[in-house]
């Protein structure tokens, strides 16, 4: 019998937030760099000049839509129509996806295979919810060889409104079979916990792995913890 559901956030909690965004968030800039200055670009979809990923801008919290329209409004105020800048957004998008290698870039952080691994053979079910789309992070853990311990996951792409919104969360626990009462939220950014709360979670944890730091995360947070490996005592 399942013990419940754990519902994780993807980027900065399984896998490595700025090693796989950073890159590709260049590589979106290098790619307009006809129409606007790639550091300009880089701000604006929510990179720092160190190339971290800034909580509250477009890579922690909005979709991969919500960024290639805003990039595309950046683009379309240099004075092309809209469709033109939407055009050029777009396959700048696509170009990054296909230049920056997905294996490479994609990669679990310490101590999350094993991890995983033994909450699943404890009996948690396990889902994602992430503003990724859903296709990718099936990918990442086919590539982390962790697909089999995932009852289902939850992108941007399965629903109209985004984190905070309980909707993707909900969704989650739908497809689980488990109520929001007995799942558990695990998340690096204060959109997750509040995510969670909404949908009516039993216990919010927020990791210090990924983008938010204490002062983010401890309004939201019932645990909170360095990092997932510290779920397992956790949640025994």
């Amino acid at each position: 019998m399942a013990r419940g559901l754990v519902v994780f956030d993807k980027d900065g909690v399984l896998m490595d937030f700025h090693r796989r965004w950073a890159a590709i968030t260049h590589a979106r800039a290098e790619a307009l760099a006809d129409f606007v200055d790639p550091e300009v670009m880089t701000a604006l979809l929510g990179l720092t000049a160190d190339d971290r990923v800034l909580p509250g801008g477009l890579l922690a919290g909005a979709s991969r839509q919500e960024s290639m329209v805003a990039a595309a409004v950046a683009v379309h105020q240099t004075g092309l129509p809209w469709h033109e800048a939407i055009g050029h957004a777009r396959m700048a998008f696509d170009q990054a996806d296909f230049d920056v290698d997905f294996d490479q870039s994609s990669q679990p952080l310490p101590g999350v295979v094993e991890t995983v691994r033994t909450l699943h053979a404890a009996g948690w079910v396990l889902a994602i919810a992430t503003t990724d789309q859903t296709d990718d992070a099936w990918k990442f853990l086919h590539h982390a060889g962790l697909a089999e311990c995932f009852r289902t996951v939850i992108g941007a792409d399965r629903v109209t409104v985004g984190k905070p919104d309980p909707g993707m969360f909900i969704l989650a626990c739908e497809k689980a079979g488990i109520a929001p009462a007995d799942a558990v939220m695990v998340g690096d950014l204060d959109i997750d916990l509040m995510m969670g709360r909404a949908a009516g979670a039993r216990l919010m944890v927020g990791v210090l792995s990924g983008v938010g730091d204490t002062e983010l995360l401890r309004p939201h947070a019932d645990l909170l913890m360095e990092d997932i490996q510290d779920l397992v005592g956790a949640l025994a």
